[in-house]
């Protein structure tokens, strides 16, 4: 019977390295070939992969297991976090997301991956009024704040106020609940990365 992921993880805190090795195997060409696909710079994936094997060695906690025990899922949606931060760098956080030449990120075999994002940010809004969730979704969308206005009855101003409300809420819950997934070692993950990626992941 193969041994878990998480019983691997927990050996891995103890400093394990035949647990370390283990998970290695059983993840590397993956963990590679999965950031190949989305920065197709050999160079760049090469750092990129990494700086996660250096960072999970420190603290394996940035992983989280599912209730069968995996962390792939969790594992590569984490990396794509770490991708996002790399072009977040590289493009001026003024440049409108359509404008960067950011990867796509949404593929057949990313589809659970996006339904767990999608979840995180409901959940986040779940206390938040049906006006300010109905005025983030539109916008997210990619649906104009006046015609968001329109169709919500109310003013543009309004909609404006609603969705800088709904981001504040998602980074607070995110920082709270996630923040595995915002922090990598002194470097955390912007506000216009986060909300990138859950524009693109709704749109896809």
């Amino acid at each position: 019977m193969q041994v878990t992921d998480e019983i691997l993880l927990k050996a891995i805190e103890d400093k394990d390295e035949k647990a370390f090795s283990q998970f290695y195997e059983r993840y590397s060409r993956t963990i590679l070939c999965f950031v190949l696909s989305k920065v197709h710079n050999r160079e760049a994936a090469k750092e990129i992969v990494q700086n996660f094997w250096v960072a999970f060695w420190e603290n394996p906690r940035i992983l989280r297991p599912n209730k069968n025990g995996n962390v792939k899922v969790f594992m590569l949606q984490y990396l794509r976090f770490r991708i996002y931060d790399m072009y977040r760098i590289a493009v001026p956080e003024t440049i409108h997301v359509e404008e960067t030449n950011i990867p796509s990120v949404v593929t057949a075999d990313a589809y659970i991956e996006k339904k767990e994002l999608i979840k995180i940010v409901r959940d986040a809004l779940r206390n938040s009024s049906s006006l300010t969730q109905d005025a983030f979704w539109m916008r997210a969308n990619n649906v104009s704040a006046k015609e968001t206005a329109m169709k919500l009855n109310t003013t543009t101003q309004t909609v404006h106020n609603k969705f800088s409300h709904s981001l504040a809420t998602i980074r607070k819950y995110i920082k709270k609940h996630y923040p595995e997934l915002i922090k990598y070692g002194s470097t955390n993950i912007t506000l216009f990365t986060f909300i990138a990626i859950i524009c693109d992941f709704i749109r896809g």
